[in-house]
């Protein structure tokens, strides 16, 4: 397999990728680490127009299941881990491209919190109500050596108004808070968290006033998903390990822990996606230094231990991709941050 390249759009350090619901389809939504713009790709993804002018130094871009055409964001986290300003912002959908030109102007962006050195965010329900989890990699930072004050994971109760959002701690002493993945985990709706303390599961079908959590592994684990890789009906667990790490992880769930049954060597692994990719089980993972290749890696149910890897664009050095099936592919967008490009990856056999 290999795969055709298309660059969508040119900008400064792109860096968080996610997808909006409008009139035309699912759009491609990318923003920035730097100070600068946020733009969108609508259906066929073949350019990229400006959707907010900043404020730029974007972590994440999440679509809300309640109100397709709404994200949050997480803005003010610039490079050199300057992000004491950070904070949580929603981005108003417009329903067309042409709407997009008066999100700046119109009241589109409004920061909804304050969260300095927040990293990641979810929409989730918890016994039946909606809430936003927030997470910080740290409560604050001298430099980027700085790692001694842990960050927390917050909530916040979302209600049907549009004002500013209440966080609370929910988890709190996590250093180097980088993993997030909101998931089905072992048969419950659950956020995995991952620190240099380990990986943790927090229980969404615990409606108590304390968020019910569980260490599910004890070492440092930068980022998560989940997916059945070997066929079984079971879902494994891909893990980067250590923070920004050199180890891509999988591991089978047996007698209530979990054992490792394959691993690779990546440099600065950031971000892994896990699932199916054309009908076959499948881990995206980005190497952001050394060969900075993004690869592609896919699973046989008869030898999950031995899975092909597939380079999917040498050099790439991306920060977050995200798939989207179009035209009855499914294709790969990724943020390349070093080469300054959002582009999409489409499989030709």
């Amino acid at each position: 397999m290999r795969f055709e390249k298309t660059i969508i759009h040119r900008m400064i350090m792109p860096y968080a990728v996610g997808t909006v619901q409008g009139a035309a389809g699912i759009s491609v939504v990318c923003a920035t680490e730097d100070h600068g713009p946020t733009v969108i790709a609508d259906p066929p993804y073949t350019r990229g127009h400006r959707l907010l002018d900043g404020p730029g130094g974007c972590m994440a871009l999440v679509p809300d299941p309640d109100t397709p055409s709404q994200l949050w964001a997480v803005m003010g986290c610039f490079v050199g881990y300057k992000f004491q300003g950070a904070g949580i912002y929603r981005i108003h959908g417009a329903e067309t491209v042409a709407e997009a030109a008066a999100y700046a102007v119109s009241g589109g962006l409004q920061r909804a919190a304050d969260l300095p050195f927040a990293h990641r965010i979810g929409v989730v329900r918890r016994a039946g109500r909606r809430h936003l989890v927030a997470a910080n990699l740290a409560a604050d930072k001298k430099d980027a050596a700085d790692w001694s004050k842990p960050g927390a994971v917050y909530a916040a109760e979302l209600t049907a108004g549009e004002g500013p959002i209440a966080l609370r701690p929910v988890l709190s002493g996590i250093h180097r808070n980088h993993g997030f993945l909101v998931t089905r985990f072992e048969g419950k709706p659950s956020v995995l968290i991952g620190g240099a303390e380990g990986l943790f599961a927090l229980d969404l079908e615990d409606g108590g006033p304390a968020w019910a959590s569980r260490k599910v592994l004890p070492h440092e684990v930068s980022e998560i998903a989940v997916a059945d890789l070997d066929g079984d009906g079971a879902d494994e667990l891909v893990t980067i390990e250590p923070f920004h790490g050199s180890t891509l992880r999988a591991y089978h769930g047996k007698g209530g822990g979990w054992t490792p049954f394959w691993e690779a060597e990546i440099s600065f692994g950031h971000c892994v996606l896990a699932g199916t990719f054309l009908g076959r089980p499948s881990v995206l993972v980005s190497n952001r230094t050394g060969s900075k290749d993004l690869v592609l890696f896919q699973f046989d149910q008869g030898a999950p231990a031995r899975p092909t890897a597939i380079v999917v664009d040498a050099g790439a050095a991306a920060a977050n991709m995200l798939v989207l099936p179009f035209e009855g592919r499914d294709r790969i967008f990724s943020a390349n941050q070093a080469a300054g490009e959002l582009v999409m990856y489409t499989p030709v056999r």
